[in-house]
């Protein structure tokens, strides 16, 4: 692990890959759900609103403003490795043993040190969410606002975002804004997490997206995104 104040690189690396293709689900999954209140059932890992109930929650875990600490679920120890909500997350742990993301493997990580803690503990929360590849990650405030706590939702019934030739400039902004330590990395995950054949150039990766629209993205002599065209 590093220091508290910075991810470490195994971890950085991840993200940066799947960046773009999760905050364009996380996006998706917030919009469907939209601001309504919900109550959580981890027994019966349930997400309970207005507009009905939906299943496949797990608790990814939880954020200390006191503390600011994250902690995962299958380090609490007000539950068992073995309870529903705690059980399938154990994948996380297992792929960060895998790859060597200290992130994934510590039950308790420092985001003391970070610039925005809570920002870190999202972030966390969502690039762990693609490991389990569910829909999304919900999250509230706990203990009276000073804490949150982030579930880990899998319904087969909520929309899986597809390729939006329109919303990939933005996408692909916001992610190198949130890994901006290889720019090439986090346009190559895009790409490849919708299965779209790309070609490089010192200083321009592009490829053919599904409906025959071509992706440009150029980079400047730093290797920074400079810009990203989607033309018919």
């Amino acid at each position: 692990m590093n220091t508290p104040n910075e991810f470490s690189g195994p971890f950085l690396k991840f993200g940066a890959t799947v960046a773009a293709a999760a905050i364009q689900q996380q996006d998706l999954f917030n919009t469907t759900l939209g601001p309504g209140d919900r109550w959580a059932d981890l027994e019966q890992r349930t997400l309970t609103g207005a507009d009905g109930v939906l299943d496949g929650v797990s608790l990814l875990g939880s954020f200390s403003h006191v503390t600011q600490t994250w902690l995962w679920g299958w380090a609490n120890p007000s539950f068992e490795q073995t309870d529903r909500a705690i059980a399938p997350t154990l994948r996380i742990r297992d792929f960060g043993t895998q790859y060597g993301i200290g992130e994934f493997t510590t039950g308790e990580p420092e985001l003391w040190g970070f610039p925005a803690p809570h920002q870190a503990a999202t972030t966390l929360a969502i690039a762990a969410g693609v490991v389990l590849g569910g829909h999304g990650t919900w999250s509230t405030a706990i203990n009276e606002g000073k804490g949150a706590v982030y579930l880990h939702v899998d319904d087969s019934r909520l929309p899986t975002a597809t390729f939006d030739p329109i919303a990939t400039p933005r996408l692909l902004a916001a992610a190198v804004s949130a890994f901006p330590q290889d720019h090439r990395r986090v346009v190559r995950g895009y790409l490849k997490h919708f299965k779209i054949p790309y070609a490089e150039s010192p200083d321009t990766l592009s490829g053919k997206a599904p409906d025959g629209s071509t992706i440009t993205a150029t980079f400047d002599q730093y290797g920074r995104l400079d810009r990203t065209t989607v033309e018919p």
